[in-house]
C-alpha cells in the first residue's frame, strides 16, 4: 500500500513538472525578437488569451491547493491511527 503511495506521489510530481516545464517552454519561445519594434500595445482579450493568462494560472493554483489540502489531511488521518 506504501508503494503505491509513493508511485501515487511520483506520477502527480513528475505531471507537475512536466506541466510547469511545458509553460516555461511556451514563455520562452514567444519572446519577441529584438530586432523588431517595440510596439507597446495591450494583450487584447480574447478567448485563448483569457485561457492563457488567467485560467490556467488559477486553475494550477487550486489544484496545489487541493492537493496539498488532501495531502495534509491524509497525513492527519494517518497520525492519529
Amino acid at each position: 500500500m506504501k508503494q503505491t503511495k509513493n508511485l501515487q506521489d511520483k506520477i502527480y510530481k513528475g505531471l507537475a513538472a512536466i506541466t510547469l516545464l511545458l509553460i516555461q517552454a511556451s514563455a520562452v519561445f514567444s519572446q519577441q525578437p529584438t530586432h523588431y519594434p517595440d510596439e507597446h500595445e495591450p494583450i487584447p482579450l480574447t478567448v485563448g488569451n483569457v485561457l492563457l493568462y488567467i485560467v490556467t494560472p488559477v486553475a494550477l493554483f487550486l489544484i496545489y491547493y487541493f492537493y496539498r489540502r488532501r495531502k495534509k489531511r491524509e497525513l492527519q488521518e494517518k497520525n492519529k491511527k
